[in-house]
């Protein structure tokens, strides 16, 4: 998702550029370094059925803000420290302007985080908490903050092959 994001804090000076893609700032490394790495089961609401899906996080990002869309480059997104900023987008196709002009949907979160600390013996206010936002899509772009090409579950997959699909016959119908 660090790549697809059009900004992301807490990254090296020189480090990963972005191509941008999805209105929301990203904090890198969110779960620390790779040697943290963990499993989690996810519940995805946008999947077939109400089976877990097996989220495996490696050095994995999250979502820390959603941006307003915006043409060209999120110049407030600049002003944040240690932030790199996706180059401005230009959009020539009217398909893609429409994907691109459309809201960021969350399509995930880790909850827990917070309540299983104060489970813990940690003093954290868990009573309202939101979780992590892990997955978005925003027009015909789809970003996660865990691998699921790492599970033997291809329903993510599946899903993913029918927007595609669903995107075509939509682009056909309308030419």
């Amino acid at each position: 998702m660090i790549l697809l994001a059009e900004a992301a804090n807490a990254t090296k000076k020189g480090g990963q550029d972005l191509i941008g893609g999805i209105d929301v700032r990203v904090n890198r490394n969110h779960f620390g370094r790779q040697t943290e790495s963990f499993q989690a089961d996810l519940e995805l609401s946008f999947l077939p059925d109400d089976a877990p899906f097996p989220g495996v996080f490696i050095r994995a990002p999250v979502v820390e803000k959603i941006l307003p869309n915006v043409q060209g480059v999120q110049q407030a997104e600049q002003q944040v420290a240690e932030s790199v900023v996706a180059p401005s987008r230009s959009v020539k196709d009217e398909a893609a302007q429409r994907a691109t002009s459309r809201e960021v949907e969350i399509m995930g979160v880790l909850p827990g985080r917070l309540k299983r600390a104060v489970e813990a013996g940690g003093d954290v206010p868990a009573a309202e908490e939101a979780g992590d936002v892990i997955a978005v899509k925003q027009g015909n772009v789809f970003g996660t903050s865990f691998h699921p090409e790492l599970t033997p579950d291809c329903r993510i997959h599946v899903w993913w092959l029918k927007q595609v699909l669903q995107a075509v016959n939509q682009r056909r119908q309308s030419q």
